[in-house]
């Protein structure tokens, strides 16, 4: 009877070994984005299919602001909190006091893109939270989108990941991407672009006839900028998801957006691929080495993402990283940026922790 108790009590032991530190820290596999950007082709013929016809754009709400001078975003909503560079030429406007949205303005000082996540926002004809079978009732939806820019015609191919997380839906001079979760099928996101900034993000597959938009890459300089713009708004935006699904906001990390900078950076300088991968280091073995104490940690990683706002959707609707993202136990976060490889770490610090902090 005794060696069965003491028998018992080591499995136990073990159990507990294993649920507190083997079971702690998390990782997945990084997530790459179902198109990667510069990979539009040139086709000599159109086809026959019939084009989707466009509509008239929505004459209230944030879209008409796209298009528009950036003085009117000022008229109506202040000043940005901040401003930041983006990757393909145009600067960023964040809101974050009141409603908050971001805004694309161009170096002509015209709204390219208009995004937001917010509930209370009048995103006409659609509404946040929305369904999708709710959307496809009144919605011309398609699988191919033709964007006509002077004589050029570049096509979107939407694949049937596409139409259930990823819309485009086409008005007169004017898109918009829809962003769902696939779980609920609810709008949680949306994005009101303008046809050139569409062409040159390549979100979906894309062919075209005439020549291709194409943005000037930043300088090394203006690059470490765009790198912590998108490490900002990655931070921003998780938080605004956790926020829908009532989970506690995070705390950002400075120690930990190092930490996180450096995993982009190495993953970048390695030309990291899903198919040659070649990162065998553990998440708990760098965070050894780091000496970053945490009760339980996790780590979500993507790359060929058009910006953040492609990058968070992504990681929303894949289950692994979801579950990381959405974590209710999670304290402090850390984003990293480096060209188009991205991370953020999560952990749980110790009460001891946060005070430190």
């Amino acid at each position: 009877m005794k060696i069965i108790i003491r028998v018992a009590i080591l499995l136990l032991v073990a159990l507990a070994i294993f649920y507190f530190t083997g079971n702690r820290v998390k990782e997945n596999e990084p997530l790459q984005s179902p198109v990667k950007h510069g990979t539009a082709m040139p086709v000599t013929d159109k086809g026959v299919g019939a084009p989707i016809p466009q509509t008239s754009r929505p004459e209230k709400g944030l879209s008409v602001f796209v298009g528009d001078k950036a003085e009117t975003l000022v008229e109506e909503w202040g000043e940005p909190t901040r401003v930041e560079p983006s990757g393909y030429g145009y600067d960023w406007w964040v809101y974050l006091n009141g409603l908050k949205f971001m805004a694309g303005v161009n170096d002509k000082g015209i709204v390219n893109q208009i995004y937001t996540t917010e509930l209370e926002a009048d995103i006409n004809p659609f509404q946040i939270g929305q369904n999708i079978d709710d959307i496809f009732r009144f919605t011309i939806v398609g699988s191919e989108v033709d964007v006509m820019i002077d004589e050029n015609i570049y096509t979107f191919s939407l694949n049937s990941e596409d139409l259930k997380t990823r819309l485009l839906i086409i008005y007169k001079d004017l898109f918009v991407q829809l962003y769902l979760d696939n779980e609920s099928g609810d709008l949680i996101a949306v994005r009101f672009i303008n046809p050139e900034t569409l062409v040159l993000h390549q979100p979906y597959e894309m062919t075209y006839m005439g020549e291709l938009i194409v943005s000037k890459p930043p300088s090394s300089t203006l690059q470490l900028e765009v790198n912590r713009t998108a490490e900002r708004q990655i931070f921003e935006i998780t938080n605004l998801y956790r926020q829908k699904f009532n989970v506690p906001a995070l705390i950002n990390d400075y120690d930990l957006n190092i930490f996180a900078r450096k995993h982009s950076e190495k993953m970048a300088l390695e030309n990291y691929s899903t198919e040659e991968s070649t990162d065998s280091e553990k998440l708990s073995d760098r965070l050894d080495e780091a000496m970053i104490e945490h009760r339980k940690a996790a780590e979500n990683i993507a790359f060929d993402y058009v910006d953040a706002i492609g990058v968070v959707h992504g990681w929303l609707n894949s289950t692994a990283h979801r579950s990381i993202l959405l974590d209710k136990d999670f304290t402090h976060m850390g984003t990293g940026s480096y060209g188009n490889y991205y991370t953020q770490d999560f952990i749980k610090a110790s009460k001891e922790d946060v005070r430190r902090k």
